[in-house]
């Protein structure tokens, strides 16, 4: 049996906010350092900012209750068994 602890998938998860994170802090500094500091663009920003910040928000109300050390089954070879055996 393949399995893997589910604070794994957690790990990916922080791993891609991060780069997210790192985006939104480019994109910033973009707006900011070359001039193009119009309504639109610090608009366009914030609203990005909240989205992530709902997203995120989200992701810890759904996830507080979950316990991480449960493992996750990739695969289990009585998958085929039962298959090929009935």
């Amino acid at each position: 049996m393949l399995s893997i602890p589910l604070y794994f998938l957690l790990i990916i998860y922080l791993i891609i906010l991060a780069i997210i994170l790192g985006f939104f802090l480019v994109n910033f500094l973009h707006i900011v350092l070359t001039g193009t500091t119009t309504t639109a663009s610090f608009v366009i920003t914030l609203f990005v900012l909240i989205c992530s910040a709902l997203i995120l928000y989200g992701t810890v109300y759904f996830l507080n209750g979950v316990d991480w050390s449960q493992q996750v089954i990739l695969w289990n070879s009585s998958w085929l068994s039962s298959i090929f055996n009935a």
